[in-house]
């Protein structure tokens, strides 16, 4: 598998730079760390909020309705919207409604990280509306470039996304180099934090084909290259008695064992956590358990989540959290702030423990590498948008390669935005890598 890994990081490299990538969005956000480059990593154009033609418009500081009306009142302005420093996977069906019905309407690709969202916009006929923007040194090139270079289109499409897009607008000529071939992602991840969707879960974004269903899955284990998908039931979460995790063990045993579950504690009905628990636990399919404290807003050191790692405890299987920074904007992240978690990793140091997100923005991440010094017992995952510039080299630099876990979210984050991220740690040894691709994972989930 390593020399699997050496030729792709080669390959991967190879076709990134021969695509003529021009930035369209520099941001005017400052970054979390200030040890970054002041210079994004490919050729770029600053472009205005305020003046000029293109246009780029925050979404975060725009409503929907009022880009639509400065399209609408201004039609010989090219208007890109660009993400700011919010989710914007919620936001993907408005989007594609704007740059479909506006043809002086575009969107910026950095922070639009839905699964397969550039196949889907390119499949609509929106090729023309793409414009590769990193949002550096705000948010991490990775995320926006990985998407382009591993894209299922062709070489021209990806070529119009990276750059071309942008120069016709700015009445540039085309850069169009030789074509170079599809890249394969190689058949060495596990994406140890990952979701299912039925259609019992709500959520404010499609996640068609999405369920616990084997055929729903293969062919995006197979295109992202993942051997193993670690998975929690989004229902389970939200009401693991009539929703258990136990329930998708069928799902697990059709995948030949690429994918395990995750079962749920849910500190707010403990009786009916710990009855389920006892049905999982012992399955070999059952990964271990998940918490979330957030979802459930109850501090992860209230007295509930004493039984949660007695029963880690009891029967050697690790728990997973979602661990997150206090939000201004999400007031139930304050649950799940990680040195929340103190109390209980002090009092139980045997139980394995996983930082899921490795606290989610960098306030949080702060906290997550200060319990994971202190406790040795824990790891931490890359799952979400944890696009911040610095957020991924930190963690290396700061907890080590050794205790990292790659994950990813999906169904709600395309696996490309936090592979591109660890591609472009051009630092990172080839052995440190594949320890965070999937030996990690191996070790401390499976215990190989």
């Amino acid at each position: 598998m390593l020399n699997m890994l050496k030729e792709f990081r080669k390959s991967y490299c190879e076709v990134r730079n021969a695509l003529p990538f021009l930035d369209c969005y520099v941001s005017d956000m400052a970054p979390a760390w200030d040890d970054l480059p002041a210079e994004p990593p490919t050729a770029y154009r600053k472009l205005s909020f305020t003046a000029g033609n293109p246009r780029l418009v925050k979404q975060t500081e725009n409503t929907f309705e009022e880009i639509e009306q400065m399209a609408k009142n201004e039609p010989e302005i090219n208007f890109i919207i660009a993400s700011g420093d919010r989710k914007m996977l919620y936001h993907i069906e408005e989007l594609t409604r704007l740059i479909a019905t506006y043809p002086n309407i575009y969107l910026a690709t950095g922070n639009v990280c839905n699964v397969f969202a550039l196949e889907d916009l390119v499949k609509a006929g929106l090729t023309e509306k793409l414009l590769y923007g990193s949002m550096a040194p705000f948010l991490d090139p990775g995320q926006a470039i990985a998407p382009v270079v591993l894209g299922d289109f062709d070489w021209e499409t990806k070529c119009a996304i990276a750059g071309n897009n942008l120069r016709k607008l700015l009445g540039e000529k085309a850069v169009l180099p030789p074509a170079m071939p599809q890249l394969k992602i190689p058949n060495i991840m596990i994406d140890a934090h990952g979701h299912t969707a039925d259609e019992h879960t709500k959520r404010s974004f499609p996640h068609e084909n999405s369920a616990a269903v084997w055929e729903q899955w293969q062919g995006k284990l197979e295109f992202f290259g993942l051997t193993g998908f670690f998975f929690t039931d989004s229902n389970a979460i939200h009401d693991v008695e009539h929703f258990p995790g136990h329930k998708d063990i069928q799902f697990c045993k059709d995948s030949g064992g690429r994918i395990r579950y995750f079962e749920v504690f849910d500190p707010r009905n403990v009786e009916a956590s710990l009855r389920e628990l006892e049905k999982s636990l012992p399955e070999e399919m059952c990964i271990g358990i998940k918490i979330h404290p957030a979802v459930h807003r109850t501090d992860a050191d209230a007295p509930e989540y004493e039984a949660v790692f007695k029963m880690a405890a009891k029967y050697d299987k690790p728990i997973m959290t979602h661990s997150w920074g206090v939000s201004d904007y999400n007031p139930t992240q304050i649950h799940s702030s990680p040195e929340k978690f103190d109390k209980y990793l002090s009092a139980y140091p045997e139980v394995k423990f996983v930082f899921g997100h490795t606290g989610g923005r960098p306030n949080g991440f702060i906290h997550a590498v200060n319990m994971m010094n202190k406790h040795p017992q824990c790891m931490g995952d890359f799952a979400g948008d944890l696009f911040f510039n610095g957020f991924v080299a930190h963690a290396v630099r700061e907890i080590g390669a050794d205790r990292l876990i790659f994950a990813t979210d999906m169904y709600w984050i395309d696996p490309r935005c936090v592979l591109g991220m660890l591609l472009e740690l051009t630092d990172l040894s080839d052995e440190d890598m594949l320890k965070i691709l999937r030996g990690n994972a191996e070790r401390f989930y499976l215990g190989r």
